[in-house]
């Protein structure tokens, strides 16, 4: 959802532009300067607009399907929101650690099963991350932003180059939901009570 004047013109220049976006997180301690230009982290996510409503008061409800992990190299002056120009992060070939990925996609798919039956609304959001793409990494950073809350934990998993860590970041933050969930008393009363 889009309400800030700023970001609403920046989504009217995206949609008449190429569609694309950048969503960055900002730094700690934002809230100084939010109204401003609060420091921000520099590898951040782009994605295309592949639909939006443009409410009658003005305002935007997107729906970005997420393209590229970037990291910014310049930014440019503007008046309101920001542009700048970025680097593409390519993730490093994945050939010599597959079964290494592999034993970890496992683990990962069983732990996130288990959520998604214990959770029925983001089932289906896990699963399509699951079916979203070949590629291990694009369905660990699927998966990472449907499941992990913290914008900062998840930021952590976005920022990180090397394969295998990223996928035991993710592990890490599942099996946390898992922990949280089997720990849930009214979810355990479920269970017993069955």
């Amino acid at each position: 959802h889009v309400f800030e004047p700023r970001y609403r013109a920046m989504t009217a220049n995206c949609l008449a532009g190429d569609r694309l976006m950048g969503v960055a997180l900002l730094r700690e301690g934002w809230q100084k300067d939010y109204f401003g230009r609060p420091p921000i982290r520099r590898v951040f996510g782009v994605g295309k607009i592949i639909d939006h409503e443009l409410l009658a008061n003005g305002c935007y409800n997107l729906v970005l399907d997420g393209l590229y992990r970037v990291r910014l190299i310049e930014e440019f002056p503007t008046e309101s929101y920001r542009v700048g120009r970025v680097q593409v992060l390519l993730d490093p070939p994945i050939d010599e650690l597959r079964v290494q990925v592999s034993v970890l996609m496992k683990e990962l798919h069983e732990a996130t099963r288990r959520i998604g039956a214990l959770l029925p609304p983001v089932q289906e959001a896990i699963q399509n991350a699951w079916s979203s793409h070949p590629h291990p990494l694009v369905v660990v950073n699927q998966l990472a932003s449907v499941l992990v809350i913290d914008a900062y934990d998840r930021q952590s998993i976005l920022e990180e180059c090397d394969p295998l860590r990223r996928i035991r970041l993710l592990l890490v933050q599942v099996r946390t939901i898992l922990d949280q969930l089997s720990l849930d008393p009214l979810r355990q009363k479920a269970a017993d009570d069955e």
